[in-house]
């Protein structure tokens, strides 16, 4: 599996522990590099914490998830990223 070049063992091992192994080999590589990257350049500091607790997100497409992020960001202001930190149910708005 892929995720075990971008997440450490301790994180990789949790997610583990949360999630169906078929669900975690289902997700496609490319897509998950794409949105960890857009999280991780607007300044998501708990990236980590996404991939354990919204791994769903990975397997959206692309395109939905930078689009429901920008209403997010318009929605909560230029520091959604850290309203979000502190409340991480935000997010679930991207899997409507």
């Amino acid at each position: 599996m892929f995720l075990n070049k971008y997440i450490n063992e301790f994180y990789l091992n949790l997610i583990y522990d949360n999630y169906e192994e078929d669900f975690i080999n289902s997700l496609d590589e490319k897509n998950f590099i794409k949105i960890s990257n857009l999280f991780k350049n607007n300044n998501f500091y708990f990236i980590n914490d996404i991939y354990l607790n919204y791994l769903e997100i990975f397997k959206l497409d692309y395109e939905e998830v930078f689009n429901k992020l920008k209403i997010l960001k318009n929605k909560l202001g230029n520091n959604y990223n850290y309203i979000i930190g502190n409340d991480m149910r935000y997010l679930e708005y991207l899997l409507k």
